[in-house]
């Protein structure tokens, strides 16, 4: 098990000293250039959220956010080379706790990198070793704790550090159990080790009395097992009876997000949304039943649903205008589904433009899916990653993945006109786009200023509340007669 937590995070130290070992070649004027080489590397590399360069003065002068106005002093970089950490910190820009690698230049710069410590604690998360008491990556020479999972003990009466070199005990611990512990060094960070501990209380022979209670409480936990997946079982196809039959009763319908041209205000596209009229609770949102829709099964139903029902509101919009847009959200287990694709195929027969949108999740989660996504591109589809930046989908995905379409996340766009963290991750994503050609659509535009900063940044198709809500056909079809006047 400590091999495998070795492999885990030490992969990831491996990458990062991999590009700290090329800094000698980054130019330290903090160049355009420069910025965006790091810019990149921390887009590629999810373990990574920010990269300083220090002057020998221990003066931070740029990140991979930019240029610092003024100088911010850290601390003069040690005059000896090879890799080595501090930390945890709270970083200046992201506001974040993270831990830090860095390693100081023939010329006396020191070049680090962030590794934000909830990264390492999803890395690392006890959850995923369960035979563990805890995970503990310590300082080789004190034992501190620089990273922890589980409850943190040491045996009695052993020395452990400075550490050197790999060791294990068995025996008392000063939490009074008794445990088994692993000890060993990072081989590219001897400064830090890994500790694990897994705890080796022996199984006695129960007396007839205890055999007797345990198998009552055996046969109690399978009636209340029984119970519960019978409650599950009623519930779930209780979830899935009400939607199926909503389906049958038109009670759902699709409303449609206007896409805008920025520089003539024309609709040009519409993104599919859907909702539900309730009987007695009025119109709902997605929110109240598309989650219980994933959960039940219900969703496939549903999407074939929308489908049709943008078929029958769309037809008379594309007759006269071929080039017209229409948008789907589209998850990773709808793409797995025979009947989902055959319907992706005949709607695109209606739908000369016709794109699909996945979250970050689904491209991460979903790797199978690649073939299908190579397939539907074949036929025309384009690809959309929606609410881009606010997961983990870097730059090996962007590339191995065939996207054609990056849609901003409102939460960026929002940040716009405002002197907060995300506003360079939004150029940032700009200009990544541009140098990959992806194109761009921005979500969630609200106001005069949003819309005209992303216009003049290249991006000219937006949605959002400045435009438009959504909305529901007889509506949609006015507001576009009332262009073609």
């Amino acid at each position: 098990m400590a091999q495998r937590v070795l492999i885990d995070f030490g992969s990831q130290l491996d990458s990062v000293d991999t590009f700290l070992r090329q800094s000698d070649s980054i130019d330290v004027t903090c160049s355009d250039t420069t910025i965006r080489r790091m810019r990149q590397f921390v887009f590629k590399h999810p373990a990574i959220s920010e990269i300083g360069i220090v002057t020998p003065k221990g003066e931070l002068v740029c990140n991979s956010f930019g240029v610092l106005t003024s100088p911010m002093f850290i601390e003069e970089p040690p005059k000896k080379r090879g890799l080595r950490y501090h930390g945890p910190i709270i970083s200046e820009f992201l506001q974040v706790s993270a831990f830090v690698l860095a390693r100081t230049r023939h010329d006396g710069y020191e070049i680090n990198a962030l590794l934000p410590t909830d990264w390492i604690n999803d890395l690392l998360h006890l959850s995923k070793y369960s035979e563990l008491d805890y995970i503990a990556i310590v300082d080789s020479d004190s034992g501190v704790p620089i990273f922890l999972q589980g409850r943190y003990s040491l045996p009695l009466g052993h020395s452990l550090f400075p550490s050197s070199q790999s060791s294990e005990f068995e025996g008392g611990f000063d939490d009074q159990s008794r445990k088994f512990m692993y000890i060993q060094p990072f081989k590219n960070v001897p400064q830090l080790s890994v500790i694990v501990s897994k705890s080796t209380r022996r199984i006695l022979t129960p007396s007839p009395m205890w055999l007797v209670v345990l198998c009552l409480m055996y046969v109690i936990s399978w009636v209340g097992l029984v119970l519960l997946l019978n409650y599950y079982d009623q519930r779930l196809l209780s979830s899935r009876v009400l939607l199926l039959s909503a389906i049958n009763r038109d009670e759902l319908f699709n409303v449609y997000q206007p896409l805008v041209d920025a520089h003539n205000q024309h609709i040009v596209g519409a993104e599919v949304l859907i909702r539900w009229m309730h009987p007695l609770e009025g119109e709902l949102g997605p929110a109240y039943f598309v989650p219980e829709a994933e959960r039940d099964g219900t969703i496939l139903e549903m999407s074939l649903y929308q489908i049709d029902r943008a078929i029958a509101d769309l037809r008379p919009i594309l007759v006269a205008n071929p080039n017209f847009k229409v948008s789907f959200n589209v998850n990773g287990f709808l793409l797995g589904c025979p009947s989902y694709i055959k319907k992706l195929c005949e709607a695109k027969e209606i739908f000369p433009r016709l794109t699909i949108e996945l979250t970050e999740r689904d491209m991460l989660s979903q790797a199978k899916i690649k073939s299908v996504l190579h397939q539907l591109v074949d036929l025309g589809v384009e690809i959309a990653i929606d609410d881009f930046g606010t997961g983990y989908c870097g730059l090996q995905y962007l590339q191995s993945f065939p996207i054609d379409l990056l849609k901003i996340d409102q939460s960026f766009v929002a940040s716009i006109g405002l002197d907060n963290l995300q506003s360079p991750v939004l150029n940032a994503v700009i200009e990544m786009a541009e140098k990959l050609g992806k194109k761009l659509i921005a979500e969630g535009v609200e106001t005069e200023l949003q819309a005209k900063y992303l216009k003049v940044r290249g991006v000219s198709v937006h949605q959002g509340w400045y435009y438009f809500k959504a909305l529901r056909i007889e509506t949609f079809k006015n507001q576009l007669a009332l262009e073609d006047r």
